[in-house]
């Protein structure tokens, strides 16, 4: 029988802090993030497999083993110049309905949360990488770029809503859950 299972993933981990701007890594904020998801989620009896801060991306994605129904999520913050703003999610190229789906509600709710842009879902190949190796695993995957790391107004409004943002992201990860 299966049983309930979300990947939440900070995306970054010690040996690779992602992006750096305003004081801050992307590492530091997600990781953060990230373990209030994780509490979120145990205190709705929601059961999760999480990265490591001393692991890698590779090593992560092949610990893990999700099977159809289960929800991948991968958390950043974009980087670009000090007036790139917004929220956006991607998805595989090959994305089914349901990670389309998870993605559009997550963009929709997470950037009127924080009142900024709404960037929408783009397909892995219309990300600065061309392909996102989480998002092809089995189940429902998405990678969110919660707002910009390099514009303080982006930062000041993840910040200042992070609580709300973990419940939107901790509420759709057990609805698109399909294996409860």
């Amino acid at each position: 029988m299966a049983q309930e299972m979300s990947f939440p993933s900070a995306g970054h981990h010690l040996s690779d802090p992602g992006a750096v701007a305003n004081g801050y890594t992307e590492f530091d904020i997600m990781n953060r993030f990230r373990n209030k998801l994780i509490l979120y989620l145990s205190k709705k009896g929601h059961k999760y497999i999480t990265d490591e801060n001393s692991e890698t991306n590779t090593q992560y994605q092949s610990r893990i083993k999700p099977i159809k129904g289960d929800v991948i999520i991968d958390m950043h913050l974009n980087a670009g110049g000090p007036t790139a703003t917004g929220c956006e999610v991607f998805i595989s190229n090959t994305a089914g309905m349901e990670s389309k789906t998870l993605a559009k509600e997550l963009v929709d709710q997470l950037s009127k949360s924080m009142g900024i842009t709404n960037r929408g879902v783009k397909t892995e190949s219309q990300s600065a990488r061309g392909k996102i190796g989480v998002l092809n695993k089995a189940g429902t995957a998405v990678l969110i770029e919660f707002c910009f790391i390099t514009n303080m107004t982006d930062l000041k409004a993840f910040f200042s809503n992070e609580d709300c943002l973990v419940e939107i992201v901790g509420n759709l990860l057990i609805k698109y859950d399909k294996n409860k």
